[in-house]
């Protein structure tokens, strides 16, 4: 019983708005006129879209946002990277993949590989020592770039400050 009275409710609540409409004389005089011409009645392609957006899936947004473009009459800048050196080019605040002595991103993904210290005179005839792996500086790879971009940087800027003091020729007293 239950689910006959839920298909009447149904097919009733499908009729409403089908008794809602309003048929006039001129609307079927309008409708033989269409129907008796030979030639395809033409229809709004702007309302064959919006019906078809509606009853196919969601309506989709304009995607064309002429304001949003940039604007190829304005000048085009960009800001100058501030170079500063520094005796200690790595900080608190250097982003993870950044050289701030050679001012680039660093390529994290590239496998470098582990360099074995060579101990000058040592007890191994092959030259390696084999206690280097249990020393805190072995395994401190990013110590060591560091310290090698630093000692790079120190280098540039002690070239750049070099005051080359002319000696006097030995006659021009």
């Amino acid at each position: 019983m239950k689910p006959v009275f839920v298909l009447c409710t149904l097919l009733l609540a499908a009729a409403c708005p089908l008794w809602a409409q309003q048929w006039s004389v001129q609307d079927s005089v309008r409708l033989q006129r269409i129907l008796g011409q030979e030639e395809q009645p033409r229809l709004n392609p702007d309302a064959l879209r919006e019906l078809e957006q509606m009853f196919m899936g969601t309506p989709r947004m304009d995607a064309s946002r002429p304001w949003m473009e940039a604007d190829p009459t304005l000048p085009h800048t960009s800001p100058k990277p501030k170079v500063k050196m520094t005796l200690r080019p790595y900080s608190a605040n250097t982003p993870y993949n950044w050289d701030p002595v050679y001012q680039c991103k660093i390529d994290i993904d590239r496998p470098e590989g582990m360099t074995i210290p060579r101990v000058a005179g040592g007890a191994s005839p092959s030259g390696y020592s084999l206690m280097a792996i249990f020393t805190r500086e072995f395994w401190d790879r990013k110590g060591r770039r560091r310290r090698a971009r630093t000692l790079e940087a120190l280098r540039m800027y002690g070239d750049s400050i070099t005051v080359h003091v002319k000696k006097p020729a030995v006659g021009a007293e």
